[in-house]
Parts: structure tokens; sequence; C-alpha cells
């Protein structure tokens, strides 16, 4: 059985011991140790039951390597795979390494021939999903639509990273002073109040602590209220400063 999270668990803990893994070599590895002994003996029961044509195939690993072949048989085969992945997470990862090779040229055609972890990731999490509704599709259309949609699914996922991704910097416990110039914050959150991004008490809030005319627990005491509070409603105002400001930079 194959899921999102066990596979990139079995990715990240690769990626410590070396940089040259790849989705491909990864699959392969998985599908390899769920092909041996009673579990691949059960697998190709299950595929038998589904009345699938293994090619010849005497394991799992065996079978979904013929069916990265370009033959119109093997891919046919895939595509009557691709019918059952929705029902079946067996079939997942034999659908994965099937699909490995183009989810691999993929990866690099989207990333200048050089995919991060965060792309790897991606597009095997997209190409699973689909592979969830692929049976809604006729035969002939499924291989076809698993990959479309990993593009597509990538390319969503970095819009929404260039819309609402905000610079930060990691900051030690405890800090509580602002370094950017008070002067041009300032401004920002007379423009924030003004386009109601943040309220005037927020705006209080943020000048007063981030200025050292108060500390939080001070000001927390003065408005009858706790530092936590205060705190985490600091956070959130600062927060949609920033994405405010971030997003009205990108448009222009």
């Amino acid at each position: 059985m194959i899921s999102v999270c066990e596979f990139m668990n079995s990715y990240w803990s690769s990626r410590e011991m070396t940089t040259s893994i790849s989705p491909t070599s990864l699959l392969t590895r998985d599908l390899e140790a769920r092909s041996a002994g009673s579990s691949g003996r059960r697998l190709l029961e299950l595929l038998e039951l589904y009345c699938l044509d293994l090619l010849g195939a005497s394991r799992p690993l065996e079978f979904a390597l013929r069916l990265q072949s370009a033959d119109p048989r093997c891919r046919q085969v895939l595509e009557e795979l691709l019918e059952w992945t929705g029902a079946e997470q067996d079939f997942q990862l034999l659908a994965l390494v099937a699909l490995s090779p183009e989810l691999d040229r993929l990866s690099r055609s989207m990333s200048r021939r050089r995919p991060t972890d965060d792309t790897v990731s991606e597009i095997l999490a997209q190409a699973t999903q689909a592979l969830r509704w692929a049976h809604e599709l006729i035969e002939g259309e499924r291989i076809d639509f698993v990959l479309s949609q990993a593009r597509r699914g990538l390319r969503g996922e970095r819009r929404k990273l260039t819309r609402h991704n905000v610079p930060a910097e990691r900051l030690p416990i405890g800090f509580d002073q602002a370094e950017a110039e008070r002067e041009t914050e300032d401004h920002r959150l007379e423009v924030a109040v003004a386009r109601h991004v943040i309220t005037l008490d927020e705006r209080r809030l943020i000048s007063e602590t981030r200025s050292g005319e108060n500390t939080l627990e001070e000001f927390a005491a003065s408005i009858s209220s706790s530092y936590d509070s205060c705190r985490m409603r600091r956070t959130r105002a600062e927060r949609r400063v920033r994405e405010y400001f971030n997003v009205a930079e990108v448009a222009k």
C-alpha cells in the first residue's frame, strides 16, 4: 500500500544520505521491497483478480518496469491499471513507477533541468491525487490526465507561493525590537490603517511595542489583556501588513 506520506518519508530519509536521488530510483526501490515474498505474491494475485495482463512478469516490480515501455500493448495495460488506482491503493505505487520516467522529465522541464526537493514532492503528490480520479476517464485518456494534472497542480502551487510568500527572518526568542527604520514602518502602518488592513488599535499595539515605548507585558497590562493574547494579535496584524505590501509590490 502506498501513500504520499509514506513515499515522502522515504524520499527525505534518502536525501539525508545523498543528493543524487530521483523519483524513479526511490519509487523503484520502494516497489522492489514490496515485491518480495508473500506481499509480492498477493499483489500479483490482486492484479490477476482485476484481469490485468501481467505481460509475462513474475514480480510486481518487473510488471511496473514493463509498463514504462512505449509499446502500444504496454500503454493499453497501463491505461487499464489506471482504471483501478482509485479503488486499490496497492496499484498506485505500480502506476507511479510506470509513470516515473515521464514524471522525471516533467520535473526537470519545469525546473530548468534541476528539480528541487519541493518540486519532486509536489509533482508526486499531484500525480497520486490524480490517480484517485483516473477511473472517471475513458481508456486512452488516463495517462495524459495524470501527467497533465501533475503539471497543472505544480504550476498552481507555484502561483500561490508567488502571491502569498512573505520573506521571513528567523528571530531569537525574546526579540521585541524591530530592526526596520521606524519612519518607513510608521508610514506603512498609516497606509495599512487607511486601507483597512489593520485597525487603529492594532497599529497602536505594533507601534508602541516595536518602538520600545512599551514592552508587550506593559502594553497588555495597560489594556487589561494577557501577554499571549497581545503577542498573537500583533503577529496576525504584522502578517497582514507584510502580505498586503508584498502583494502590492508584485502587482506594480
